[in-house]
């Protein structure tokens, strides 16, 4: 019989260090990189910020891209836009639902009018969101 094979203090051979090495500086580099993100990132709830693109005329409809930044800390779900307009006296209103945005993070999204609204007369506000 081999002795090798029946040796229990055998010593390992440099491959068997080497990815034993990599191995472990992979896992210690994963935990901290953790430990420095959930040390870094604040409490601070979610902070919605909207800006609205230029209209762009599609077929019978005009429409205006929609982009939603989360400045916070935290994320948000169930998040409900409205966007109105101007419209030869009369307001026109859209309404875009985000279904989640991560801290920290942006999400883009589209409405569409029906007639091509003023650039001036277009609002945005964020009319309610939940906390996942």
């Amino acid at each position: 019989m081999n002795e090798e094979s029946t040796n229990p203090h055998r010593t390992k051979n440099p491959l068997e260090w080497t990815v034993f090495s990599l191995s472990l500086a992979l896992l210690l580099g994963t935990i901290g990189v953790l430990i420095h993100q959930s040390i870094r990132l604040g409490n601070e709830p979610a902070h919605l910020r909207i800006t609205l693109g230029e209209p762009e005329a599609l077929a019978d409809q005009v429409r205006v891209p929609v982009k939603l930044h989360n400045d916070g800390d935290q994320p948000a779900a169930a998040i409900h836009i409205e966007v109105t307009s101007a419209f030869e006296g009369a307001e026109k209103r859209c309404m875009l639902l985000f279904d989640h945005i991560a801290h920290h993070s942006e999400r883009e999204g589209w409405v569409s009018f029906p007639e091509h609204p003023s650039p001036a007369t277009l609002r945005a506000r964020v009319t309610g969101y939940a906390n996942p």
